[in-house]
């Protein structure tokens, strides 16, 4: 995994996937639904990379998704190689804004973009919180 920074929002993540049967529908490409997966997977590669679930754990905070706005572009296919470029674009009080692709490795075709909302969660309270200082200032490393 390799990664670049951008100073006006967050560093670009990649994660590569590689497509498995148990990923094909009966159409015989990558059923929509497991893209999510993917997507989610990027998220947490992205986040393992920085400090933001530790800092986000020592204030009893998760983030849960409120939104998916997901463009299918192109079909994956079995055995194909996914590079999922993940990058943090907005920050507000309590979300955080995830703008994503996956590219079929290796080529310049976009097999999805997606913008995921995600929203900071108390753990204790069950209850949507604001973002700290400290954890935005993380999101953008």
């Amino acid at each position: 995994m390799t990664e670049q920074t951008d100073t006006t929002t967050g560093r670009v993540s990649k994660t590569t996937i590689k497509v498995r049967n148990y990923h094909i529908d009966s159409f015989q490409h990558v059923n929509n639904m497991r893209y999510m997966e993917f997507l989610e997977e990027a998220r947490w590669c992205h986040f393992e990379n920085n400090e933001t679930l530790l800092l986000a754990s020592k204030e009893d905070t998760t983030f849960v998704i409120a939104n998916y706005n997901i463009n299918f572009k192109y079909p994956a296919s079995m055995h194909q190689e996914l590079e999922l470029h993940s990058q943090v674009v907005k920050v507000g009080s309590s979300s955080v804004t995830f703008h994503q692709i996956i590219y079929i490795k290796g080529t310049d075709l976009v097999a999805l973009e997606a913008d995921v909302v995600l929203v900071a969660f108390d753990i204790k309270t069950q209850k949507p919180k604001k973002i700290s200082t400290i954890i935005k200032d993380e999101l953008f490393k």
